[in-house]
């Protein structure tokens, strides 16, 4: 079975901040003939409640909202399928899904900056059963998890949370195409020619221009965080 061709995004509500309606059209514009899907808060509270029952009571009491938005794209993806993208990722240009089942991205890594392998959970694409997903519904369903503070989030719900069940079952998954960074996931670019380079390669499809402020980036909690876990190494 292949892709679906159904972008999925998510928002509080159906109005696209202004300053993300560039990307989202870069997704549409790159996605020609996909059907696209921008779903509420409401409306994802409604899918998980009526498709996963199990997940439904993890899912409604998470502490933080972002953690609903993490879990309902994996939702999404096992109920659905089709492309998922966070609504500050840019498409560059149409990505050649082919036969590919499960489609994942190296990122860099939050936690422990680029020393250790870690899939991005701001843009993947699958079809829909595929047994990675429902892997990840199963562990949140047996370990509901719970935070402290933003920067759990990561290991929780979020991008470290997702690589810990691909990595550790990534053997038994058929289909899966894991792209090296920079093919959707390079640096945050810093300058005009960077970004120049980039689409003159033929080699990076999109990008993540990391604006979710949720992270608490460069707070006092998130650089102890940081050390504490790079010790543990």
């Amino acid at each position: 079975m292949k892709i679906p061709k159904i972008v999925h995004q998510t928002w509080k509500s159906k109005t696209v901040p202004v300053r993300w309606q560039g990307a989202v059209a870069s997704v549409r514009q790159h996605h020609p003939g996909w059907e696209y899907r921008l779903w509420t808060d409401a409306e994802m509270d409604a899918h998980v409640e009526a498709h996963q029952p199990e997940l439904w009571p993890v899912y409604r009491d998470f502490d933080k909202n972002i953690m609903r938005a993490d879990v309902f794209r994996y939702v999404a993806m096992h109920d659905i399928g089709g492309l998922y993208a966070d609504l500050d990722y840019e498409f560059l240009r149409p990505f050649p899904y082919g036969s590919t089942q499960l489609l994942l991205s190296e990122e860099f890594s939050l936690s422990f900056g680029d020393s250790l392998d870690q899939i991005a959970n701001y843009v993947f694409a699958s079809r829909p059963g595929h047994p990675f997903w429902k892997d990840v519904i199963t562990d949140l369903i047996d370990n509901p998890p719970g935070v402290g503070d933003y920067t759990d989030v990561i290991d929780a719900t979020g991008p470290g949370f997702l690589s810990r069940v691909f990595f550790t079952n990534r053997d038994r998954y058929e289909g899966v195409t894991v792209t090296p960074k920079p093919a959707l996931s390079p640096t945050r670019l810093h300058s005009s020619l960077e970004r120049k380079i980039l689409l003159n390669s033929g080699v990076t499809y999109g990008l993540h221009h990391g604006s979710g402020s949720w992270k608490e980036r460069w707070t006092p909690t998130y650089v102890r965080t940081k050390i504490a876990k790079a010790l543990r190494l």
